[in-house]
């Protein structure tokens, strides 16, 4: 008996409920960041027995996925590596979960074209992780480290952001960099390797289109998949570039945030995996109002931001005065429990003036 009827034999015994569709993707998501779901031991019996039951569910439609379903590449089909979401800040859910091209999806509000690119500055802030289960039981995750420094690409100047993941002792991410254009904030070059350099993931940017490269190591063979896009949007707005260092903490320093503001900017996706997500998502941006917040770097005057990925629902908080993300929140229930993930600031490094 192999270890995948071993889980099922198990399951049979278990008295469990059906676990909702969204179970697996989020289950998906926590175990790409790096999360552990520790439940309580003072809960009552029932409810400890109702929850092992459906987490030992979950448990086995993973490990039935992981074990049969692949991406489909223009090379052929090819077992997915998962080291490649360690330490991204969000995991490609659509591309895992689903078969069919999803639909293309509409940005909300209007694309933005107003920047300040002058107000974007270089640093270091260092994020402090953690997962809070039904609102009562926080487990920290690790730190995670932005770094936006002064570069040159193809000879003109650059962003550099790049970030680093310290996962419970579990460093991730060094390979990840961006380059990002300073006066249009548009992405340049978005690199990451792993496995000793053996494995890599690029996307070019032109002025009107994306190319991509993955590059798969063995075991059990090396696999490799392309793709190609027209960008979308005005040839004038900004791009962010999803599970990478390059997404909203520079782009906030550039908004002109204000009561009732409210904006859209496409996110750039995994062209070669364009059967299973769409290459673009839109990203859209609304403040919904101010407040204080106080985190371990201290406490700031804050506009609120509610913000939109695709199907992705989640809060951020932005200092007013030097507008950096000081606290991001992503909230999630169904009838197993109620979930918070958190990235609170922790510490800053002075900030250099810009290229």
């Amino acid at each position: 008996m192999n270890d995948l009827d071993s889980v099922r034999a198990a399951l049979r015994e278990q008295p469990a409920p059906e676990p909702s569709r969204d179970l697996l993707p989020r289950i998906l998501s926590s175990r790409a960041a790096g999360v552990r779901l520790t439940l309580p031991t003072a809960i009552a019996r029932s409810a400890a027995r109702w929850r092992l039951g459906a987490l030992l569910v979950a448990a086995a439609t993973l490990l039935f996925w992981v074990g049969t379903r692949s991406p489909v590449s223009r090379e052929g089909r090819g077992a997915f590596d998962r080291d490649l979401l360690l330490g991204m800040p969000f995991a490609p859910l659509e591309a895992i979960g689903q078969e069919a091209l999803a639909r293309v999806m509409q940005p909300r509000y209007p694309l933005i074209t107003a920047l300040d690119a002058g107000r974007v500055h270089a640093g270091k802030w260092t994020y402090q992780l953690q997962w809070t289960t039904d609102g009562a039981f926080t487990s920290p995750q690790g730190n995670r480290t932005l770094t936006i420094g002064q570069g040159r690409f193809d000879g003109k100047p650059s962003w550099i952001m790049t970030e680093t993941r310290d996962l419970k002792g579990a460093t991730s991410g060094a390979g990840d960099t961006v380059f990002v254009d300073p006066g249009s904030l548009r992405p340049l070059r978005h690199a990451r390797s792993w496995k000793q350099g053996r494995s890599f993931f690029v996307q070019e940017f032109l002025h009107d289109s994306v190319s991509e490269r993955l590059h798969v190591a063995g075991p059990p063979s090396e696999r490799n998949f392309s793709g190609n896009a027209a960008l979308p949007g005005l040839k004038v707005s900004p791009l962010v570039v999803s599970w990478s260092p390059y997404w909203l903490n520079a782009l906030v320093q550039a908004l002109p945030l204000e009561r009732r503001w409210r904006g859209s900017v496409y996110s750039v996706n995994w062209i070669s995996m364009a059967d299973r997500f769409p290459a673009f998502t839109p990203l859209d941006l609304r403040v919904t109002g101010a407040e204080r917040v106080r985190v371990p770097a201290g406490s700031f005057d804050c506009w609120k931001l509610d913000v939109r990925e695709g199907p992705d629902k989640f809060l951020v908080w932005v200092s007013k005065e030097e507008r950096w993300v000081v606290m991001t929140r992503h909230t999630w229930s169904d009838e197993a429990g109620e979930w918070r993930d958190e990235a609170l600031l922790a510490a800053v490094a002075p900030t250099p003036p810009a290229p």
